[in-house]
């Protein structure tokens, strides 16, 4: 597929103005990102913009998405995960991303079958596409409000991990609806391969990346051997069938966590990190963009009634998984490590639906899943305005709570500017 650099360019530049304006008008960054996509949607069809952007659209594409824009993202969160706080709080993590998935998918699916809005196959796919959480808008707030270190690093780490398994309950569930069987074995076997795979895959690449850095002294060089770090431990484990997602996360961790410290100089530490955050933000401004003009040309007025209460069935398994982890806690550590009672409340909000549930929604349009096709485009439908929703009054949400939480109560110790790992230290 070859595609036109001209509507990338034109939305770089957008994006670069739509920063200076969205702390202007103290607009969460997201929602001015999408908003501009809407608005550009809307005039493209009826100007010159129509072609220009038609491009943009091969964004959404699973093979653009998983293969060019996620690894960026997913490395660059890691590269700045606190790995002490991330020690300290593992169980609270791994219980929100395994439990909290996968309950939040079952109960919102349970949910829609019993109002009888979905049959039981469409309601768990849409489900489990929405059941991952994409805190975009909530980790870039955490970088300009400062916020308990634990509080950042459980949120960011949740989210990296998140989106591998969301990925995985996805495609499990998708070969259930479209074979009619469930292979418990195969499945459970498939799972921990996905995960155990992509953790040792990521850690061996690392490990390789660390040998390199020690023979080099280079700040373009090393700074370019993060990006095969990123890209090749993402590519290694998709093309062996484990989870590239967590295969990239986890060398992402070792490289900030381990690798820089050890292996390369100050001045090589901070051009990565600077090249990285031009990466991301480059990335981000182009993916929520692009969603915006989606968003615009996608007619969801007939799917409110779903959309409105699929949101709400989302929020309230998200609060379920979230406050389940206060008994969870008191019973297998005791009640000291239970979590103070605002970092619930950050963790419900942040709950925040993303581009990963809209590629995995419009994949649905060209796989085979055993549904009509009727109820495939009410599937994706859905997605799309569970998803506009979320981001526009989930960000807002939560942009005004942590700041009103967190803006006056964090001292410098144990207080974070959002990500601060070994890398960025």
């Amino acid at each position: 597929m070859t595609l036109s650099l001209l509507p990338f360019l034109l939305l770089l530049v957008l994006a670069v103005a739509v920063v200076a304006a969205s702390k202007w008008v103290k607009v969460p960054l997201t929602i001015a990102l999408v908003a501009l996509g809407i608005l550009l949607g809307l005039l493209s069809e009826t100007s010159w913009l129509g072609p220009t952007l038609a491009g943009v659209a091969s964004i959404f594409t699973p093979s653009v998405f998983f293969d060019l824009l996620l690894p960026p993202i997913v490395f660059e969160a890691a590269i700045h995960v606190n790995f002490r706080a991330l020690r300290s709080r593992a169980a609270t993590v791994l219980f929100l991303v395994f439990v909290g998935v996968v309950l939040t998918a079952i109960f919102t699916g349970e949910a829609l079958v019993l109002v009888g809005l979905l049959p039981l196959g469409a309601a768990l796919l849409l489900a489990s596409i929405l059941s991952p959480t994409d805190p975009i808008g909530i980790v870039d707030l955490f970088k300009r409000i400062r916020v308990p270190q634990e509080l950042s690093t459980i949120v960011e780490s949740e989210s990296l991990l998140n989106d591998a398994v969301g990925v995985i309950l996805f495609t499990l569930v998708l070969t259930v609806v479209a074979t009619g069987r469930v292979e418990l074995l195969p499945a459970v076997e498939q799972f921990f391969w996905l995960i155990g795979g992509g953790a040792a895959i990521g850690l061996l690449v690392a490990g390789g990346v660390y040998v390199l850095h020690r023979e080099l002294h280079d700040p373009a060089v090393e700074t370019a051997l993060t990006v095969v770090a990123a890209y090749g431990s993402y590519l290694i484990a998709s093309s062996v069938g484990a989870s590239g997602i967590v295969s990239t996360a986890l060398a992402g961790i070792a490289v900030g966590t381990f690798v820089a410290p050890r292996a390369m100089d100050p001045e090589v530490r901070q051009s990565v990190v600077v090249f990285w955050n031009v990466v991301v933000y480059i990335d981000n401004s182009v993916i929520f963009l692009a969603m915006g003009l989606l968003f615009a040309v996608s007619s969801l007025e007939g799917f409110l009634p779903l959309i409105l209460l699929t949101f709400a069935l989302l929020f309230v398994g998200r609060a379920l998984s979230v406050y389940a982890h206060i008994p969870f806690a008191t019973l297998s550590s005791g009640r000291d490590h239970r979590l103070p009672r605002e970092w619930y409340h950050v963790l419900t909000l942040s709950g925040i639906r993303g581009a990963l549930p809209v590629v995995l929604a419009l994949g649905l349009l060209h796989t085979s899943t055993g549904l009509p096709t009727s109820t495939v485009h009410v599937v994706v439908a859905g997605v799309l305005g569970v998803a506009l929703l979320s981001i526009v009054t989930g960000n807002i949400v939560a942009d005004r709570y942590v700041a009103r939480t967190f803006r006056h109560e964090v001292t410098s110790e144990g207080a974070s500017t959002g990500s601060e790992g070994a890398l960025g230290g």
